[in-house]
């Protein structure tokens, strides 16, 4: 197991480098390892965005088929997940602030407008550490 990683990082060809993690990207220009960023608050375990129209209704002909449709904005659904480290950041969001998210949204015509906490989750077990799932939301009316 540890025979090919080895290999992988000591090729000479590497486009780049990820100190923190020691893994060298070979002939993968473009290519994103793991979560780009911190988020303060969390140790952070996955990052998703979403991206999808707010609205998308069809207009139907005389034989119900699809003939053209009608689109609103884009609307940004993100979710963090990973273990609480504090009380900052993404911990202190609250709904009716924008909360900075550290990790990009740029993504298919995403809103840049606030992030909006929608949900959050806290969870803590007998073992392990306390882990919690955030959901923010921008759009694009909402600064």
């Amino acid at each position: 197991m540890l025979q090919p990683l080895i290999s992988f990082l000591s090729d000479p060809s590497s486009v780049a480098f990820l100190p923190f993690l020691g893994i060298t990207l070979v002939n993968l220009t473009g290519f994103v390892w793991g979560v780009g960023a911190d988020e303060t608050g969390v140790n952070i375990e996955s990052f998703r965005c979403r991206v999808a129209p707010e609205n998308k209704t069809f207009a139907l002909d005389k034989v119900g088929q699809k003939r053209g449709f009608a689109v609103q904005p884009m609307e940004l659904t993100v979710t963090i997940e990973g273990e609480v480290t504090g009380s900052t950041g993404i911990m202190a969001a609250v709904g009716g602030a924008a909360t900075t998210i550290a990790n990009s949204t740029a993504y298919f015509g995403a809103p840049t407008t606030g992030k909006y906490l929608d949900s959050a989750e806290v969870s803590s077990g007998r073992e392990g550490f306390q882990r919690v799932t955030a959901e923010f939301s921008a759009n694009a009316g909402i600064p």
